[in-house]
């Protein structure tokens, strides 16, 4: 069993290569317990992956989730878990648009903070594990006890085992659970030179001047269960904390519903009587 935590869909603009319902079909091919669309700083994308699955009615769940890229520090992957805690994400969400000019979004970790009761958070597995990341991560897992893992993710460049040891034996000592994800960008491998474009219009640059800005392999891709159960086979615990998330968060989009705003009316007239 997996479930698929770190998703970015389309709808993570000039990152993400795959729809989300694309995404979501491959996940459901896989028999993937459940799948997270994370998409940067929105929400945009769930209810296109939420509509697929639900149309073919899948045993794959969505989980709701966003990646929240912070102004002071790393970015925290975020899931509300009821939905109470799904309508602090969107204010959360909601003040970092305000504030920003259009098509960004500033948040700090006070402001996750302030919004992170319901709320479960998932630190993505740091590239470099430097002074600054470490004390980030600290101050995470105090904020947020209980409620927060680190990410092991392989990156395929030839020191996985090592720098994932080092990730995990830094959580360790800080009492930190690890969970496996893929940091997954396309559904198929083959997409991968759609990826390469979008980072190419991101960075402002072509092709032959990109080099070490694109991806150095095409494994951001969905994986059956299988193969992510050999490149976590030294880390079966982090495996199961995916499906132990999963059932955490259990918030469905069919859970809401239009809500009627009350009438305020003086005592003692009926409706439009006051017209």
């Amino acid at each position: 069993m997996y479930a698929e935590l770190q998703a970015s869909s389309n709808f993570s603009f000039l990152r993400g290569a795959s729809h989300p319902q694309e995404l979501a079909s491959v996940a459901c091919g896989y028999s993937y317990e459940a799948i997270a669309i994370t998409d940067r700083n929105t929400l945009s994308g769930i209810v296109l992956a939420h509509s697929h699955l639900k149309k073919a009615k899948a045993k794959t769940r969505l989980i709701v989730g966003a990646r929240l890229d912070l102004a002071n520090g790393s970015s925290l992957l975020c899931y509300p878990t009821d939905r109470a805690a799904y309508g602090r994400l969107t204010r959360l969400l909601t003040l970092g648009r305000r504030r920003a000019e259009k098509g960004e979004c500033l948040l700090t970790l006070q402001d996750v903070e302030e919004y992170a009761e319901g709320q479960h958070f998932i630190f993505p597995c740091p590239e470099v594990l430097s002074d600054a990341v470490r004390q980030q991560i600290k101050t995470c897992a105090c904020k947020f006890h209980g409620s927060f893992h680190l990410a092991l993710t392989h990156r395929f460049r030839g020191d996985d085992q090592r720098s994932i040891h080092a990730i995990a034996d830094f959580a360790y000592s800080l009492g930190v659970p690890v969970v496996a994800t893929n940091d997954v960008l396309y559904h198929d491998l083959g997409r991968k030179v759609l990826q390469d474009v979008v980072t190419c219009i991101r960075e402002k640059c072509t092709l032959a001047e990109a080099g070490f800005r694109l991806d150095a392999n095409a494994e951001r891709h969905l994986k059956p269960i299988r193969e992510m159960a050999q490149l976590f086979a030294a880390w079966p615990h982090a495996l199961k904390a995916t499906i132990e998330i999963a059932d955490r968060c259990s918030f469905s989009l069919d859970e809401l519903r239009y809500e009627y705003p009350e009438e305020i009316a003086e005592p003692g007239l009926t409706p439009f009587e006051d017209l």
